[in-house]
């Protein structure tokens, strides 16, 4: 829309009872250039039409509607395609920003002509009790940082859209842990910036099952690690693998899967022997 600065994508998927509280904390920011598109991720329930009814309201917000559930990066991907605005900012459906979110990160990115701005978070855990939830003070150069573990999450990213454009978009074939993979693309062509102060709220209480949820995070980490796998090892050497697969090992033998964390483990035995063969 005319003089919006920012595009807030926000895809959703049957959060009816979530989704306004979502965009109502969009509604707050005492940053008001903004335009919010909401991607309807094929929803059964009346999330779609509180979205609409809110669109009537607020000439701001947009919804956009999949006939087919095609996932959150689908969604994200068609948010930032459909933006006619320079900057690009995520919300999920069930998680709330705090009022000054906007602010301060345009504030950050516009101050040391950044493309890429991060930021901490409070978390709600499962039992309903809120805590800072820290992200990992990345800052700078930080490809190479990136390879070894994650960093930012989607809720406190803002990113200038020629970025996304650098590099593709989201890749949609990754099922979980999409922000680690999404970061490590855009750290290899720009420096990050980073706020300790958080500046959005991440609901964890969910209804999927714990051990589901424990699958497809463990699949998903795979995912980044085989894509990466050789900037890993010619950027940060073995032990960078070793760790990975130890994490992965770990990942799905909580989720109960034996063959898959069987395997991982082989493999961090592989990369562990060849720690000295590599640095003598």
């Amino acid at each position: 829309m005319s003089g919006a600065l920012v595009t807030v994508v926000v895809p959703t998927f049957n959060r009816a009872s979530r989704i306004e509280a979502a965009l109502r904390s969009i509604q707050r920011q005492t940053c008001t250039f903004w335009e919010a598109i909401v991607v309807d991720d094929g929803s059964v329930d009346s999330g779609p039409d509180r979205v609409a009814r809110l669109a009537r309201e607020d000439s701001r917000i947009k919804l956009i509607r999949h006939r087919h559930n095609r996932g959150a990066q689908a969604a994200r991907n068609i948010g930032i395609d459909a933006a006619r605005t320079r900057w690009i900012a995520f919300l999920d459906s069930d998680d709330e920003w705090m009022p000054q979110s906007l602010e301060l990160r345009l504030d950050a990115a516009h101050k040391n002509h950044l493309h890429v701005v991060h930021t901490n978070a409070y978390v709600i855990h499962e039992d309903g009790e809120k805590s800072l939830y820290s992200v990992p003070a990345m800052n700078g150069w930080i490809y190479a940082e990136l390879l070894k573990g994650p960093g930012p999450m989607f809720q406190g990213l803002l990113v200038a859209k020629e970025a996304f454009t650098k590099i593709g978009g989201l890749d949609e074939r990754i099922v979980a842990m999409q922000e680690w993979e999404t970061a490590i693309r855009l750290a290899k062509h720009y420096p990050f910036g980073f706020l300790a102060a958080p500046t959005f709220t991440w609901d964890c209480r969910g209804t999927d099952t714990i051990t589901k949820n424990r699958r497809r995070d463990a699949l998903g980490y795979e995912q980044v690690v085989r894509k990466h796998f050789f900037s890993m090892l010619r950027h940060t050497g073995p032990d960078t693998l070793f760790r990975h697969y130890r994490t992965l090992s770990e990942r799905y033998n909580k989720a109960g899967a034996k063959p898959d964390a069987f395997r991982s483990k082989a493999y961090a035995k592989f990369w562990k022997f060849a720690l000295p063969v590599v640095y003598g």
